[in-house]
């Protein structure tokens, strides 16, 4: 399905549910786009950068003819017309500004990018392609008004606020081979403190400050419970299964007889690592799993 490049400049947002394979596609447009949006800011950057020398160097050379010289009809005609090469100039300038603005928006590989490819690989081993699967991936920044939840005074200094977001942008759905069920999320959790501040001279001046609190990374499933009946005798006993990178914890378990969410916080120096992301979700998926093929051997034991 074609990408809406109006739609994505907009929102940053990708959201789709369709088969595997038409997700890929778009996935890979994405990155096309990006590539030509990326070669064409630069383009508009350097001639904003060659407008502004022009403008400069115009604007020189017209106040120095126009203090140095008598004013004849010839310089007058002269400076006539470089007032109007400092409009064209002038205008050129705010076009490439606004168009590089334009296609900045739309350079969007960054970590969550290739860290998405990553997941779609490992999901496609043993992901049912005959349905469709849900993605949704935000390009957008963690510290904007959208993904504020609260706002609260600063515990130390008066007059301050501290904004507190949480960003979700990446949920994907979908089915295993097994009728399994899957829905994987990653949150990213930040604050923003700011207020205004004295300086040494009794100015004052405004400061604000955002800090990391790291990911969220949930990943629930919904089981038969035929197929893992065993499941609620070994509710109580899950927990020790979860092996997870030493950079993170279990943030929350959930496990009944029909489904598990498992809820890990990754910390902030890991935070915008894919490596390091990449890595907590497999051991995510294969910790539950684990827990899910006893059950199974279980059940089938008890046939």
């Amino acid at each position: 399905m074609p990408i809406e490049l109006k739609e994505l400049r907009k929102q940053l947002i990708y959201e789709e549910t369709a088969f595997f394979e038409n997700i890929q596609t778009d996935l890979d447009d994405i990155k096309s786009l990006s590539q030509l949006a990326k070669i064409r800011a630069e383009k508009f950057s350097n001639q904003a950068l060659y407008y502004f020398i022009g403008l400069v160097s115009i604007s020189v050379i017209s106040f120095t003819l126009y203090n140095s010289f008598v004013v004849s009809g010839l310089l007058s005609v002269t400076l006539g017309v470089m007032n109007w090469s400092l409009l064209g100039l002038i205008i050129g300038w705010i076009y490439a500004l606004i168009m590089r603005s334009k296609f900045m928006r739309l350079n969007l590989i960054n970590y969550r990018y290739y860290l998405i490819l990553e997941v779609m690989q490992m999901l496609i081993r043993d992901l049912d392609t005959a349905n469709s699967m849900y993605l949704k991936l935000s390009f957008q920044r963690g510290e904007e008004n959208q993904h504020k939840i609260n706002t609260i005074p600063h515990p130390y200094k008066p007059g301050w606020n501290i904004d507190i977001y949480r960003n979700q942008w990446l949920n994907t759905k979908g089915r295993f081979l097994d009728k399994t069920r899957f829905t994987l999320t990653i949150t990213e959790l930040s604050k923003k403190q700011y207020g205004w501040k004295h300086t040494r001279s009794g100015k004052k001046k405004y400061k604000s400050k955002v800090k990391y609190d790291g990911l969220d990374i949930s990943l629930s499933l919904n089981y038969s419970q035929d197929r893992y009946n065993a499941m609620k005798i070994l509710q109580n006993d899950v927990r020790d299964a979860i092996k997870i990178p030493e950079f993170c914890y279990v943030g929350g378990l959930k496990v009944t007889e029909r489904s598990m969410s498992l809820r890990v916080r990754i910390s902030p120096d890991y935070a915008k690592n894919p490596s390091e992301i990449y890595q907590t979700i497999i051991a995510m998926f294969l910790s539950v799993y684990q827990v899910l093929n006893l059950a199974k051997m279980l059940s089938e034991q008890k046939v």
